[in-house]
């Protein structure tokens, strides 16, 4: 049986999930929302990155431990805006070639103001 630590940031959240599970050498980070101060894509995928650059800090691994990224979309007409600001994101955070395999999907998010959700699995 592969162990299960609970990775925390001591962020509240609304819900029973954790925000990151490490099951052997493999991190599974929940879904990231946005903060309501955010209004556009750009801010928004921005914020939901930040939140997940937390939790794999509260791993011990960076953003260039990620190796697997799936995007809802609450409108797929975002999805420009949000590929520049993803792009944007990880070079800012020293990944400039080899990014993660994403998915993006057209989905609604849980959140009236939000416009998108990031979920993210990293190899530690």
């Amino acid at each position: 049986m592969v162990k299960l630590d609970v990775i925390d940031t001591g962020t509240a959240k609304a819900g029973p999930y954790t925000l990151g599970i490490k099951a052997g050498n493999l991190l599974f980070i929940s879904g990231q929302v946005t903060t309501p101060e955010a209004r556009d894509i750009k801010e928004q995928t921005i914020a939901a990155f930040e939140k997940i650059k937390k939790v794999l800090e509260a791993a011990g691994a960076t953003i260039s431990n990620l190796v697997k990224v799936t995007v809802f979309l609450k409108n797929i007409s975002d999805f420009k805006e949000m590929n520049q600001a993803y792009r944007e994101f990880f070079e800012q955070n020293g990944v400039s070639e080899k990014f993660p395999a994403r998915s993006t999907v057209e989905a609604s998010c849980p959140l009236p103001y939000g416009l998108i959700e990031i979920d993210a699995i990293a190899v530690l």
